[in-house]
């Protein structure tokens, strides 16, 4: 009864974190101000973000290492000043240099804070659920894609109300809160806690022993895996679309002549997706399996924005928002299936530090699906070039499912 309320615990905790952390997926949003303010382009902006997910790997492979040594509280509270330090530091922007500015604070300080977090999060939920890997790590990730749904049109409103620099320091102050207060619970299970956790289900139904997990692999045996680069290129063809679209963001909507509540809204619907495929998917792979599961994932890829060019023609926002949630159940089941293969596959005892390692994909997804995408539709005056390419990928990742 004590395990299973202290599973509960945790697994609540890393979910209502996670979800504040998915802040980082509303940039458009949360940067919407500094845009406006100093006259920033869509490439501008897609910089940041690329940069913003290129630290939030670094920082995951930092915390791989704190997590290894049995510094999880250590790490969360890094995070936690490190967060507290970007969103201040981006407050104070001004003049010429803000750009510059924001890169640095935002784009790299703040993020790699978010990184620590969540890759001490993952791994720690996913050592009090053997019997529910899946699931558990499900809940988590759909709280972390569903923070841009329902943070953004919150910071939104609050920018109506005050200046956006209050609002800035304010969010920093709350994530950095959050996080500190998660040192305070979230710790891997004793052995003690181990040995009372229910056992991986065993194929017949009943719940069997740990003595089916599978066997521990470290960084090294993982490289010389064909699985990892089957999964490395699954995750960046999906982490393209979907940190395209993200990329892009509220100026999909605003092309539409949607007002700024609404393109929240719309492109919020991206984090929505996210979050479903994320619970959706962690349910689907404990089901019915990573392969029939990640298929499954790679076809909503290629019809995010295959219904994204049609809004775009017809210029429906109802089209546009479900392209969006398209994208995003696409994007957040591909990103589950990262922490369950490494999990299943590789095993628990280095799944900080594999993750981590898996996870680099997102530094190349974010300078070819964000950046990239920027740069595309600048030069080409239009998104739709931008997508055609995402949709390609979309088709690549059902052919890389398949050899899964």
């Amino acid at each position: 009864m004590i395990v299973a309320r202290r599973r509960s615990l945790i697994l609540g905790m890393g979910a209502a974190l996670l979800l504040f952390m998915g802040l980082i997926y509303a940039y458009s949003v949360l940067l919407a101000p500094l845009k406006g303010t100093f006259g920033w382009d869509v490439a501008s902006m897609t910089l940041v973000f690329a940069l913003s997910i290129i630290s939030f790997t670094v920082g995951g492979i930092v915390s791989g290492e704190l997590v290894r040594r049995g510094w999880e509280r250590g790490g969360l509270a890094l995070g936690a000043a490190l967060l507290a330090a970007g969103f201040w530091g981006t407050s104070a922007v001004d003049g010429a240099s803000g750009l510059l500015v924001v890169c640095a604070t935002y784009g790299v300080t703040a993020s790699a804070g978010i990184g620590i977090v969540y890759n001490i999060v993952i791994p720690t939920v996913t050592s009090w659920f053997p019997d529910r890997v899946g699931l558990a790590q499900g809940i988590c990730l759909m709280g972390f894609g569903s923070g841009g749904f329902v943070l953004g049109p919150l910071v939104t409103h609050l920018y109506a109300l005050l200046d956006w620099r209050v609002v800035i320091r304010g969010s920093g102050v709350a994530l950095a809160a959050l996080a500190l207060a998660a040192a305070v619970v979230m710790r891997p299970p004793t052995d003690e806690g181990r040995r009372a956790a229910p056992g991986p289900p065993s194929p017949s139904g009943p719940r069997t022993p740990a003595k089916s997990a599978p066997a521990e692999q470290g960084a090294a045996a993982m490289l010389r895996d064909r699985t990892f680069y089957l999964l490395y290129a699954f995750l960046f063809l999906l982490g393209c679309v979907g940190m395209g679209v993200t990329g892009i963001g509220r100026e999909l909507p605003l092309s539409l002549g949607a007002s700024d509540l609404e393109a929240a809204l719309v492109i919020g619907c991206v984090n929505v997706g996210s979050g479903l495929g994320r619970l959706g998917g962690g349910a689907a792979l404990d089901r019915l399996g990573r392969s029939r599961t990640m298929r499954g994932v790679g076809a909503l890829g290629l019809a995010g924005p295959v219904a994204m060019i049609f809004s775009l023609a017809t210029g429906s926002l109802a089209l546009q928002a479900v392209a969006c949630l398209l994208t995003g159940v696409s994007w957040g089941a591909a990103v589950v299936s990262m922490p369950f293969v490494t999990r299943t596959r590789w095993g628990q005892r280095g799944m900080a530090q594999n993750m981590a390692l898996v996870n680099t994909y997102s530094v190349f997804a974010s300078l070819v699906g964000s950046w990239g995408t920027g740069l595309l539709s600048a030069a080409a005056g239009s998104y739709v070039p931008a997508l055609l390419v995402m949709a390609l990928m979309g088709a690549a990742s059902v052919a890389v499912a398949r050899a899964l």
